[in-house]
């Protein structure tokens, strides 16, 4: 799941050919596996602190900037597919 997850994310940070669509599917399916659409965008955070771990020293301001960018993005793609609530 770690591998297909982060495969979505650099798929939806680059050409969208299709991989990205992960994503998509699971933001349009909230809570159908118990876990809230607020925290399914914060599991992105999650893969950028352990890759931060992994990489220690290697990890540049640059790769920080282009992380935060990614996950900014897909916080407003969540935020855009949101389904309105009636009532």
């Amino acid at each position: 799941m770690p591998a297909l997850t982060i495969d979505a994310m650099l798929d939806f940070a680059g050409d969208c050919t299709g991989n990205f669509r992960m994503i998509s599917r699971e933001v349009q399916l909230p809570d159908a596996d118990g876990t809230p659409r607020e925290l399914f965008g914060k599991f992105f955070g999650v893969i950028a602190d352990t890759m931060r771990e992994i990489l220690r020293t290697e990890w540049s301001p640059e790769i920080e900037d282009a992380w935060r960018k990614l996950l900014g993005e897909i916080d407003e793609f969540i935020a855009q597919s949101e389904v309105p609530v009636d009532g």
